[in-house]
C-alpha cells in the first residue's frame, strides 16, 4: 500500500475505527439530515463547485479537506485554483467525470511527487529557498546566493527565474497522460456530466430547472495566471484564443505551469507569437485595449489572486449548488510583524497577492458562509507512529534531526508522517465546515457563540440569504456576458 495513504488510513478521527465515529462518517450523517447541494445523482451524492487556494507545499491539506468531502458523498461539478490549487483542480479534473471518486488516486500521485526535483535550477536554487523557509540571514545567506545566482545569468533575457520549471512541467504532461489527457480537447471530454438531477424534496421555478438543463450538462475548470505583459487576470482555459491559434490542441500543462511560477522562484512561461488578429477577444475578455503583444510573460497567479472565488459567482439568481472555498491559513486575525526584509518581503506578498481576493469577500459577505479554513499554523508534533520501524530504522532515527514543528509552503522535503498530519489538517477543516467545531458543539446558548466557534454550514439558510442579495442584470451587463460566452474556450 502507498505509504502515505496507509498513514492517512490509521488515523482514527479521519474515518472509522472500533466503533469511533470519524470525520467522514460524521459529515455522511450530516448532510444526509441536512443536503449541503440541490443537485444529486443517483447515487445519492450531493455536488457542489470548489475553489483551491495556492499554497505550493501546503497543497496537500487542500486534498485532505477533498478526500474527507468526496468520502462522504460529495461531488465537485465546476474546479478553480491557482498554484498549488490550480495543480490540485487539474488533476482532479483530468482523473474522471465529476461522479468518479479521485481522491485516493490524487494521494498516490502526490505522494510519489518529489517535490524537490522541481527546483530544478541547481543546489544553489535548493539552498536559496531553504535559507529563506529557515529565514537565515539575509546578508550571510540569501543575498550572496542571489548574487551568484544572478552572475550565472538567472535573471537576464528570457529566463528571469532561478528555476526553470522544466520538471514540473514534465511531470505533469506525464502525470495527465496515464488518464489520456494530451490536450484541451481531451480534457473537456472528462467535463461531461450525466445522471444529474435536481433533488426531488426541494421547490425549485421552471426558469431554476432550465438553468439546470443549460449549465449542467458540461463543467469549467478555471486555472488563474497573471499576464504581467498586459496586466491582466488571465483564467484557462477559457482565456486560450488570447494565446493559441487551436488552443484545443494546447496541452493542459501550459496552464498550469503559468499558474504555479512563483516570479523569481521560476521562470515565468513565455508565449511567443500570439494569434495577432484577435484583438476584440482581448478586449472583451480582459479589458486590454492594446495591440496585441508578440510575447507574452505569465506568472503566478497569485500576484493577481491567489484565492479566485469570484469565478462561478453570479448575482442574479439563487445557486443550485454552493460554491466552496478552502483557504489555506486563517486571514488577518492579527497584524503582520515586520522586523527585517524578510518579513517585509512577505507581508508585501500576502498583500499583493491577497488584496483582490480580501476586496471581494469584504463586498460580498455571503461568501463568508462558504469558506474553509485550514489552519496551516497548527505545530507539527512527531507522533509514536513516526517512530516505528525495524531495529535498524530506529537507530538511524535517533541520529536524525527532529523536522521542524513549522508547517512551511516551501518545504519541499516534507516526510511522509509530515504529509500525513498537514492533510489531517485539511479533514479537520471540512469536518468541522459541515458539522461545526468543539466550541460550537459546546456551547449551549447558539445565540451567544464564542468568538472560535464555527457554524456547520446551512444550506437552507444561505439560499435564503442569497435571495435577498439578488441583483438583477442590466441588458448592458447581459450583452457583455454573451459577448464573453462566445470568445471563451468552453466544451
Amino acid at each position: 500500500m502507498n505509504i502515505l495513504l496507509d498513514l492517512i488510513k490509521q488515523n482514527k478521527k479521519i474515518d472509522s475505527k472500533e466503533g469511533e465515529l470519524g470525520y467522514i462518517q460524521k459529515i455522511r450523517h450530516q448532510i444526509q439530515q441536512q443536503p449541503i447541494s440541490d443537485i444529486v445523482d443517483q447515487q445519492g451524492n450531493q455536488y457542489i463547485d470548489l475553489v483551491l487556494e495556492g499554497g505550493t507545499v501546503w497543497g496537500i491539506a487542500l486534498i485532505g479537506y477533498t478526500y474527507t468531502l468526496e468520502k462522504a458523498g460529495i461531488r465537485f461539478l465546476n474546479l478553480a485554483g491557482t498554484s498549488a490549487g490550480a495543480i490540485n483542480a487539474t488533476i482532479l479534473a483530468a482523473l474522471g467525470t465529476s461522479s468518479e471518486p479521485k481522491s485516493e488516486k490524487l494521494i498516490e500521485i502526490f505522494s510519489e511527487m518529489d517535490f524537490n526535483s522541481f527546483i530544478d535550477g541547481g543546489k544553489t536554487a535548493q539552498n536559496l529557498l531553504n535559507d529563506i523557509k529557515e529565514k537565515d540571514n539575509v546578508w550571510t545567506a540569501i543575498f550572496p546566493k542571489l548574487l551568484w545566482l544572478g552572475i550565472r545569468g538567472k535573471f537576464r533575457g528570457s529566463k528571469l527565474g532561478i528555476n526553470p520549471g522544466d520538471v514540473f512541467e514534465e511531470w505533469l504532461e506525464k502525470t495527465l497522460e496515464k488518464y489520456h489527457i494530451k490536450n484541451t480537447a481531451d480534457l473537456f471530454q472528462k467535463f461531461k456530466n450525466e445522471n444529474l438531477s435536481i433533488r426531488k424534496d426541494v421547490q425549485r421555478t421552471g426558469a431554476d430547472k432550465t438553468r439546470f438543463n443549460n449549465n449542467f450538462k458540461v463543467n469549467h475548470l478555471a486555472i488563474v495566471a497573471a499576464d504581467i505583459t498586459t496586466e491582466s487576470k488571465i483564467i484557462f482555459p477559457e482565456m486560450g484564443y488570447l494565446y493559441w491559434d487551436e488552443p484545443l490542441k494546447t496541452h493542459p500543462k501550459k496552464y498550469v505551469r503559468a499558474s504555479m511560477s512563483i516570479p523569481l522562484i521560476f521562470e515565468p512561461v513565455r508565449i511567443e507569437k500570439l494569434p495577432q488578429n484577435r484583438q476584440e477577444y482581448w478586449r472583451t475578455l480582459t479589458g486590454y485595449q492594446g495591440p496585441v503583444p508578440e510575447i507574452a510573460y505569465l506568472v503566478d497567479g497569485g500576484v493577481i489572486s491567489n484565492f479566485p472565488i469570484d469565478v462561478f459567482h453570479a448575482n442574479d439568481v439563487i445557486p443550485l449548488c454552493p460554491t466552496f472555498g478552502v483557504k489555506l491559513g486563517i486571514d488577518r486575525k492579527q497584524a503582520l510583524k515586520i522586523k527585517d526584509i524578510l518579513d517585509f518581503g512577505g507581508a508585501l506578498l500576502y498583500t499583493v497577492t491577497n488584496n483582490s481576493d480580501y476586496s471581494f469577500l469584504f463586498h460580498n459577505e455571503d461568501y463568508s458562509k462558504l469558506i474553509a479554513y485550514i489552519d496551516t499554523s497548527i505545530p507539527y508534533k512527531a507522533k509514536e507512529l513516526d517512530k516505528k520501524g525495524t531495529f535498524w530504522q530506529k537507530i538511524l532515527a535517533k541520529f536524525k534531526q527532529p523536522e521542524s514543528e513549522i508547517f512551511s509552503s516551501l518545504d519541499f522535503n516534507m516526510s511522509n508522517p509530515k504529509k500525513a498530519a498537514l492533510f489531517a489538517l485539511g479533514t479537520e477543516a471540512a469536518y468541522e465546515f459541515i458539522c461545526g467545531n468543539d466550541s460550537y458543539h459546546k456551547t449551549l446558548d447558539k445565540e451567544k457563540l464564542p468568538p472560535d466557534a464555527i457554524c456547520p454550514f446551512d444550506w437552507e439558510e444561505y439560499k435564503k440569504l442569497r435571495e435577498k442579495l439578488i441583483v438583477t442584470d442590466t441588458d448592458l451587463y447581459k450583452k457583455k456576458k454573451e459577448q464573453r460566452r462566445l470568445k471563451s474556450l468552453f466544451p
